[in-house]
């Protein structure tokens, strides 16, 4: 019988996306990024040597400049023979050290006060700031009971191109997913749908590009404001999603951002 690797994990603490607590110098600088703005703090340098970082943290005055150490516990710093003259901080898990000379941030103890967002299914809707209630979210932009109706139909229609495929209500926009990446944006307004959706910077038979200087190179925008208009808008929608996976599989960049040139270029680089 084949050998089978041992995972050993930490304590469950479903923290911000982490599921085990941290066992590790590695797990603890992890979890630190995750938690650096609750801390009124930043990350300015990462060292290959010690201090393992140069952090700064706001007191009011300005940015105090801290140099710092991550550890599982407080006191490996002491047992790994480290220069308590050069450091500043110790950013650790678990405090186990109660003669420590620096000052100690235990994160086991802080996140306890934080706010969490714990791991959920990103297509399970949320009264969150990151996700509102797609009723909620309607009823504030004052759309329509029409138009509701068409983003429904919509949205159906992309469930059955694929099933993996899923959106997100933000703010601003609910987005959809091929599901790996975004292929299309859904602003719906007042009286119409506005949908951007990925063309890939190639023509889409009623789609307009993007008329944005330097981005949206390779997007596209669709306005529907009836149930014919969207039965062909949804020829389009289908269009993007293989677009979208088809530029997956070819390593392309698709962001909002992305340049047209730059999957040419790649293909020339190949080619040389």
């Amino acid at each position: 019988m084949a050998n089978v690797e041992r995972s050993i994990v930490g304590d469950l603490i479903n923290f911000r996306g982490m599921v085990y607590a941290p066992q590790t110098e590695s797990g603890v600088l992890y979890l630190f990024g995750k938690v650096a703005d609750d801390l009124n703090m930043y990350i300015e340098e990462l060292r290959s040597e010690a201090p393992d970082a140069i952090v700064r943290r706001f007191t009011g005055k300005g940015w105090e400049r801290l140099r710092t150490e991550f550890e599982y516990r407080s006191s490996d710093f002491r047992q790994s023979g480290r220069d308590a003259d050069a450091c500043d901080l110790i950013v650790c898990w678990e405090h186990d050290w109660s003669t420590c000379p620096l000052a100690v941030i235990e994160l086991r103890d802080r996140i306890r006060e934080m706010e969490n967002h714990p791991i959920r299914r990103p297509d399970v809707l949320t009264s969150t700031d990151e996700g509102e209630e797609l009723d909620e979210w309607f009823s504030e932009h004052n759309v329509q009971d029409r138009v509701r109706g068409l983003f429904n139909l919509m949205a159906e229609h992309v469930k059955s191109m694929d099933d993996a495929c899923f959106y997100r209500v933000n703010k601003t926009a609910i987005t959809f997913y091929s599901p790996e990446r975004t292929f299309m944006y859904v602003h719906p307004r007042q009286s119409a749908l506005r949908m951007v959706l990925f063309t890939g910077g190639e023509s889409l038979s009623g789609v307009q590009p993007m008329d944005n200087r330097g981005y949206g190179q390779k997007w596209g925008l669709v306005t529907v404001s009836d149930e014919d208009q969207l039965q062909d808008a949804l020829l389009a929608v289908e269009e993007a999603h293989k677009r979208i996976n088809a530029a997956i599989k070819r390593n392309e960049r698709t962001g909002w951002h992305a340049r047209v040139e730059e999957a040419t270029e790649e293909v020339e680089s190949v080619a040389d």
